[in-house]
């Protein structure tokens, strides 16, 4: 009876208890200088019970006596405060001062944000794929780093994004940025699985990147990958499903109105060329053409109407105290909008971290990734878009036999466009694999030694096979060719880091970094090639079946060695000083200049700690300077040493000759730059302002200069150059709306960069590069600006008046053709006659990304724009010469009407010479990607036992602003030195996903 009795009473007061946890908690929130704050979130923590702050900072909330509120509010410091009871509470927020305290990597080490010296550009990757989800992290962080210039070089299927920080600074060498992921120098990172990527910093100015050194002169990338969090094991799942289109095609003809400008050209060309006039097509051909029964839109097959591309990521993590561990996999599939590109890629990671005592921890990570990829010849001369805009479309792709017609209407040679599609065979593998390792020991309090050791491993085939129907056979193939090329490279990295960080007291910081490394690579490649293969199933497998026509190997080992030392030391939390000093040695260089040093200088000063801001309404105010020195040896091995090869003479006797001539003083090329930085905060950091401007010179550039005719040869290379580089970058953080549930965060970033070479050697003002088809646009001119692009000045048609008018002569021109301007006394039109006709390095680019927030909702929008460049517009100029289905042909000059801004059907054209006519305005706008998302309540994420799920819809490329008649204008700037051509390359897109992220 009594333990009854006893029983009854605990239920009792437990009910009791339960009633007790519910109260109405009254509160108020405020600065610490006593400000009230509007708008302040209050959150009861794992719960959805929240509330605001109204005008007066007060709040009211339903909740449990013994609940956790989390307060937070743009500007200040997320708060947790435990109610214990209380009906009434008071709770004051610290200033935020815009994540100062924050730690942001530097190279080799870690520091805190607001002890920074040097310009640092940083994004967060989940908020950067959060806002714009994709397969690839270089295309969510472009637009989004001020200085860092990211174009989406090409559509095609696993193609990489060209990155440039700050300019171009090299011709030879390199012009890419150092890639730096988790400490461990080298890597892509379009090698990575964007999920395991937890934060990516950008080193742009020589006073942060000499730490590098060497490697540094085009700008660092550093990437953090996620760390592991003890305790149980969290399953994450992210997927998409992409359906891809293209823009809207160029304008073509229709099949009958080619035929009908065919019977004109029949006319006017054999008219002008004194021979019988030729009618190509007769008018009940030309019916059949209109009512589409015969012909065929070449442009419309090559593209897919609806490419699917899809990806799931999985990874489990967990550990406990002593030991966590990592596992991640990706799986992609790719299709391109053109039809047979595709692409197929696996990620791979493990990685385990793990404290064995609590002065020595130890950690591996593995990373892997293996590719496929398959696709037709595309951005090369004369690729698969430009024949399909070029070929008749009254020419079906076969005979009546099965063969395919590779001759135009003229009877001349010409790709047939479903050839390249139809018949392509060539394949892409590569494997890739990264051994990291590391060791950390903590020495003495504040001392701290690191041991980096890096193993990587590389494979890759590449094979292409050719039947003889393929659109190679004209070109003069016997039966099936082939080509095979495989290629395996091992390097390593040993990296040795000491660093000594010690808060003196409140008025001194000290952080120093002591490292030596040494590097090692060693690359084969192996290439083969056969001609009149019995079968396409023979190809690339076994050439030695065939008339073996190339075959070559090459082996290339290098090797480096660096010591390094850097301090930052901090003065009352004011006044920063950051300097470094690096030696580098490197076996690409010749023998007597293959050490250099690196040094820098930063300087900081944090003005908002002075006394006399008190009452100025900055949050933040910091002036940075900064100088530093880095290099750049990123040029082919063995340039400086002579280069001999083998040949037969007349008596077929083997002999040796020189192939290339060697310098024995091949050295570095070294950066010099300056920058002055300053940051500043408004409206308790709402409105945040990071500004620089930097001036950047780079010397002893390698270029070839011209030898002696005795030598044998024309050029070699030497350090002759100087590039100057000037800009400014701005970053704008802003926070307009914080009200209630909706908050609305928006960041702008502006860069203006000019390029100019400003010194070749003594007998050098202007240089034609060498290399592909497209640099034959381009000219290096001391004093100009990198990207001119070089021709003719066009000055219209010639008339039949004004030829007429002119004294007979062979030279005369002739009525139709183009006219350009004169520069010189020679009346005819010569290589002399050529000027700048534009540029193709845009001035200044933007981005601009928009988020809104509003209960479990989400919304981006994001934008960049280019602006301030020329585009020289080959496939436009293509189509223009001979007979194209081309509309804009119907702007061509004519006998009976001379009104036409084209070269008409005429006996000597002149329409393949480079001129003006054809440079477009590059500037454009794009929307690069409006993406909406929803969060699942938690009281939902209860119910079927997850942590977290998301959904989300996004929109990739809706939306292109540009006054440019091609495809798109954003691809033509990917060659750093050859930029704002338009040689017919892959096109982006327009995306259309679907995906969902959950964890449990």
């Amino acid at each position: 009876m009594i333990k009854r009795q006893i029983l009854f009473l605990a239920l009792l007061l437990l009910g009791m208890e339960g009633v007790a946890q519910n109260i109405v908690l009254r509160g108020s929130v405020e600065s610490r200088s006593g400000e009230k704050i509007l708008g302040a979130s209050i959150f009861a923590k794992d719960t959805q019970k929240g509330t605001i702050t109204d005008e007066e900072g007060i709040f009211t909330l339903q909740c449990d006596s013994k609940t956790v509120l989390q307060v937070s509010y743009v500007g200040y410091k997320t708060k947790q405060v435990s109610v214990n009871g209380r009906s009434t509470i008071k709770i004051v927020l610290e200033e935020d001062n815009y994540d100062l305290d924050e730690v942001v990597v530097v190279g080799y080490g870690v520091m805190r944000k607001s002890d920074l010296t040097g310009s640092v550009a940083s994004v967060k990757a989940d908020e950067a794929l959060k806002q714009m989800p994709v397969s690839n992290i270089t295309d969510a962080l472009q637009g989004r780093l001020s200085g860092v210039s990211i174009i989406s070089a090409s559509g095609q299927p696993g193609s990489e994004a060209t990155i440039r920080v700050r300019g171009v600074n090299s011709i030879q060498a390199d012009t890419g940025p150092l890639v730096v992921i988790d400490g461990f120098i080298g890597g892509s990172l379009s090698s990575l699985n964007p999920a395991d990527i937890e934060s990516i910093e950008v080193l742009k100015d020589a006073s942060a990147t000499a730490i590098y050194g060497s490697q540094g002169a085009n700008g660092v990338i550093l990437v953090t990958t996620k760390n592991i969090e003890k305790g149980k094991i969290t399953v994450q799942y992210n997927g998409y499903i992409n359906f891809k289109s293209p823009y809207s095609l160029p304008d073509m003809m229709t099949p009958g109105e080619f035929a009908r400008l065919a019977n004109d050209y029949g006319k006017e060309f054999y008219t002008a060329s004194g021979t019988e006039v030729r009618e190509f097509y007769t008018a009940d051909e030309i019916a059949a053409f209109d009512n589409g029964s015969i012909g065929y839109d070449y442009v419309d097959n090559i593209f897919r109407k609806c490419a699917v591309e899809h990806a799931h990521e999985v990874s489990i993590s967990g550990g406990e105290n002593k030991t966590q561990y990592l596992i991640s996999g990706r799986y992609s599939s790719n299709e391109g909008i053109v039809e047979t590109s595709s692409n197929e890629k696996v990620n791979y990671r493990v990685k385990v971290d793990s404290e064995i005592k609590s002065w020595l921890k130890t950690g591996v990570n593995l990373w892997g990734e293996y590719t496929t990829s398959q696709g037709p010849r595309f951005s090369q001369y004369r690729g698969v878009l430009i024949e399909s805009l070029i070929f008749p479309n009254t020419i079906s792709p076969k005979d009546e036999n099965g063969k395919y017609n590779n001759l135009n209407l003229l009877g001349s040679a010409q790709y047939n466009p479903m050839g390249h599609i139809w018949e392509q065979d060539k394949d892409d593998y590569s494997h890739k694999i990264r051994l990291q390792g590391y060791v950390d020991l903590k020495l003495l309090p504040g001392l701290s030694l690191r041991m980096n050791q890096s193993f990587n491993f590389g494979s890759s085939i590449y094979r292409s096979t050719f039947n003889e129907d393929c659109y190679e056979t004209w070109a003069g193939t016997s039966l099936t060719s082939s080509r095979a090329q495989s290629s395996h490279s091992y390097s390593w990295i040993n990296s040795n880091i000491l660093s000594y960080v010690k808060e003196i007291n409140s008025n001194h910081r000290l952080n120093t970094t002591f490292v030596f490394e040494q590097s090692y690579s060693d690359d084969f490649i192996n290439t083969s090639s056969a001609s009149g293969l019995a079968s396409i199933e023979i190809g690339a497998n076994n050439t030695s079946l065939g008339k073996v026509t190339g075959g070559e190997s090459s082996r290339i080992k290098t090797a480096m060695m660096s010591a390094l030392a850097r301090v930052n030391y901090v003065f009352m939390n004011r006044y920063m000083l950051t300097a470094s000093y690096r030696w580098d040695g490197s076996s690409r260089l010749a023998y007597g200049k293959r050490w250099d040093n690196f040094p820098s200088l930063a300087l900081a000063w944090d003005i908002k700690q002075e006394r006399f801001m008190d009452r100025v309404p900055f949050d933040q105010l910091k002036l940075r300077l900064g100088y530093g020195q880095t290099g750049n040896q990123a040029v082919a091995a063995y340039s400086a040493f002579n280069e001999y090869t083998t040949n037969r003479n007349a008596n077929n006797d083997l002999v040796l000759s020189l192939k290339r001539i060697g310098n024995p003083n091949l050295g570095w090329e070294r950066t010099e730059q300056y920058n002055i930085g300053l940051d500043f905060g408004l409206f308790n950091n709402r409105l945040v302002f990071n500004v620089d401007l930097y001036h950047k010179l780079s010397k002893d550039v390698l270029i070839n200069v011209n030898v002696p005719l005795h030598t044998g040869q024309e050029t070699k290379l030497a350090n002759v150059a100087h590039i100057l580089n000037k800009g400014v970058e701005v970053t704008v953080n802003m926070t307009p709306v914080a009200v209630k549930k909706i908050t609305w965060n928006s960041v702008l970033t502006l860069s203006h960069n000019q390029g100019t070479f400003k010194k070749f050697s003594d007998d050098i003002d202007m240089i034609m590069p060498s290399g592909g088809y497209e640099n034959d646009y381009f000219r290096y001119i001391k004093g100009g600006r990198i990207g001119t692009i070089w021709g003719y000045q066009y000055e219209g048609i010639w008339k039949m008046a004004e030829v007429s008018g002119l004294p007979e002569s062979e030279n005369r021109p002739e009525a139709g053709s183009y006219k350009f301007k004169n520069l010189d006394d020679n009346p005819l039109i010569t290589i002399d006659d050529q000027c700048v006709i534009g540029n193709g390095q845009p001035k200044f680019n933007w981005g601009w990304s928009n988020t809104i927030n509003w209960k479990n909702f989400d919304f981006n929008l994001f934008m960049i724009g280019y602006h301030g460049f020329d585009i020289y517009n080959y496939t436009r100029q293509v189509r223009t010469i001979g007979l194209t289905p081309n509309p804009e042909m119907y702007k061509r000059w004519r006998p009976d009407d001379e009104s036409g801004y084209l070269e008409g059907f005429i006996k000597t054209p002149t329409g393949g010479r480079i001129s003006s006519l054809f440079v477009e305005k590059g500037d454009f706008v794009k929307v690069k990607s409006i993406t909406v998302g929803y969060t699942l309540p938690q009281k939902v994420l209860q119910k079927l036992r997850v942590s977290s799920l998301r959904c989300y819809v996004s929109v990739q490329n809706p939306f292109l602003f540009t006054g440019y008649t091609g495809i798109d204008p954003e691809v033509t700037l990917k060659t750093p030195l050859a930029s704002g051509i338009d040689w017919g390359y892959y096109p982006n897109g327009r995306n259309y996903m679907l995906g969902l992220n959950f964890s449990f």
